[in-house]
């Protein structure tokens, strides 16, 4: 009697089992295709929306708000390249020199790209805007672009005869050449805008 009821036992085992890891990996194909259309939802429609929110947010305070936003005397708001050719990073030390110069205020283009709330509102601020690209690509003008702006000012290195190449430091004294042009360039478009404004004001 005892043999039998093992022997059934083990008959019910065998029988079980296998049935119980087939229900255990049907689980875990239907669990996997779950969780891929969850991701799908959220980078295609979530992602999306938080995007489409952005841009929606942007051309409203770009359309309305700034209307009424008053005119100020800061510093123009300035963007540069930053990526890792010798062109970028020189553009990216020439607006770092021109912030510590007190001519521009630097702010970060990336966060601009990324649509960061806090960077793309000082950039939707009226401020004049000046762009410094390493090369044709011009990255900052492009990332300004994505939130319908255009730079006051646009300087491509490529225009002063730097060369982009990959893997390499720039040249620090060609580097200090382009920056007094540069300076030059600011300071005097700033000037006539003040002195403009100034007039129009009195």
């Amino acid at each position: 009697m005892a043999r039998k009821i093992i022997s059934g036992s083990c008959q019910f085992q065998k029988l079980v089992i296998p049935f119980t890891e087939s229900i255990m990996n049907k689980s875990n194909r239907l669990l996997k295709i779950l969780l891929r259309l969850f991701l799908n939802i959220k980078i295609h429609t979530v992602w999306r929306l938080q995007f489409l929110l952005v841009m929606l947010k942007t051309h409203i305070q770009k359309k309305y708000f700034l209307i009424i936003k008053p005119i100020t005397y800061e510093n123009p708001l300035m963007y540069s390249c930053s990526g890792c050719s010798s062109a970028a990073q020189m553009a990216n030390y020439l607006a770092v020199q021109l912030d510590r110069m007190g001519i521009a205020e630097i702010s970060g283009i990336a966060g601009v790209g990324g649509n960061v709330n806090k960077l793309v509102h000082t950039t939707l601020s009226r401020r004049k805007i000046i762009a410094i690209d390493g090369c044709p690509m011009a990255c900052s003008k492009a990332s300004l672009g994505n939130h319908s702006l255009q730079p006051d000012n646009h300087f491509e290195l490529s225009g002063f005869g730097v060369k982009k190449r990959e893997h390499a430091d720039f040249n620090l004294q060609h580097a200090n050449q382009v920056l007094e042009i540069i300076k030059h360039t600011i300071t005097l478009n700033y000037k006539n805008e003040c002195s403009t404004l100034y007039n129009e004001e009195n």
